[in-house]
């Protein structure tokens, strides 16, 4: 009997002890899961958010360097034009048009044969070079006193012997001459947009007759050559011949032009200090141009025509607009058949 209720003491210990067991062996197993559960979670969400991670920077610097190629391509092709519209080729006239075909190597005015010059013109100044930094030593104006008196067609910049001097615009060399009692050595170079500029009292060339330059191009070093009493660049703007006041076009003291465009009117020659006399200034001889037959300037005369280019147009409906042929246009314009029309450009059609 004694041995009956040992055993039930016995079974019921047991009894009371697996639930405790059960209960420690539950919470232990859990707190394993538990630890390596959220060891392999977070194992498991680390790599994903490397990876995700990893992804979205690939991604933004694929679509980063995407983006950039196009716009270099962009910017590269967009400079490729500028250049090309800037450049002239070696064989080429600039404003061959404007000036009647005359292209002279011997003197600055060489345009007395053209019998009449446009009452209005505008000149494109968007690719403007300062040719000097130095400051203004001398204005456009008369000059001296009495018998003495003459007219100062240019502006004087200070410079030193032996300073670069550039050229202003994109363009051509049409002079390089010595003059003793009067420019020295001096550089005339024709642009694009109708002007020329002259560069007096240089020490040395650094370019030769019909060399085509850039805007920026070093054309020649200052000097105290020909007419003068000092160092310095004397610099002209002319249009067909006729001397235009510089500060009219340029800001001399912030070295920039005033406007993207100037337009050249009968003032522009008149104005000054105390005028000038715009019959005197084409005062060469006719023997200084290719023909001593006047020449009558087709801009003036409306004998120059333009069509600008938009979608759609071709040569020969362009032709067939102006009663010309598509050879002619061509021949006018130094292009091809097979040349590319560019939206926005101009084309002479006569």
């Amino acid at each position: 009997m004694q041995a009956k209720n040992n055993n039930l003491t016995l079974t019921l210990k047991k009894c009371c002890l697996l639930p405790i067991a059960a209960m420690f062996l539950i919470s232990m197993s859990s707190f394993s899961q538990t630890n390596g559960g959220t060891t392999n979670n977070k194992a498991e969400n680390s790599d994903r958010v490397e990876l995700k991670y990893k992804q979205r920077h690939s991604r933004a610097t694929t679509e980063n360097l995407y983006a950039d190629g196009i716009k270099i391509k962009r910017d590269l092709s967009l400079l490729k034009e500028i250049q090309e519209e800037r450049i002239l080729d070696a064989d080429e006239i600039p404003a061959e048009e404007l000036y009647s075909s005359i292209w002279n190597n011997r003197y600055v005015n060489a345009y007395r044969s053209i019998e009449n010059i446009p009452d209005t013109f505008r000149v494109n100044l968007d690719n403007f070079t300062m040719p000097s930094m130095g400051h203004v030593t001398s204005h456009y104006g008369m000059r001296g006193r009495g018998r003495r008196k003459r007219m100062h067609y240019g502006i004087d910049l200070k410079v030193q012997t032996g300073d670069t001097i550039y050229a202003a615009f994109d363009g051509k060399v049409r002079v390089k001459q010595y003059e003793r009692r009067g420019y020295g050595y001096y550089v005339v170079l024709r642009h694009p947009n109708g002007l020329e500029t002259v560069y007096g009292h240089l020490s040395r060339f650094l370019v030769d007759e019909n060399d085509v330059v850039k805007s920026g191009d070093p054309i020649g070093l200052g000097g105290n050559t020909g007419r003068s009493t000092g160092s310095h660049l004397h610099l002209e703007f002319r249009f067909l011949g006729n001397p235009i006041n510089p500060t009219f076009i340029v800001d001399f003291d912030n070295k920039v032009c005033h406007k993207d465009n100037y337009l050249v009117t009968a003032s522009s020659y008149d104005r000054s200090k105390k005028g000038v006399n715009v019959n005197l200034l084409a005062s060469s001889s006719s023997s200084a141009t290719r023909s001593s037959a006047t020449v009558k300037n087709k801009y003036a005369s409306g004998e120059v025509s333009y069509h600008r280019i938009k979608s759609g147009d071709t040569l020969g409906a362009i032709a067939g607009k102006y009663g010309t042929s598509v050879r002619k246009l061509c021949s006018l314009n130094g292009i091809s058949t097979k040349t590319v029309l560019r939206i926005g450009k101009s084309i002479r059609v006569k």
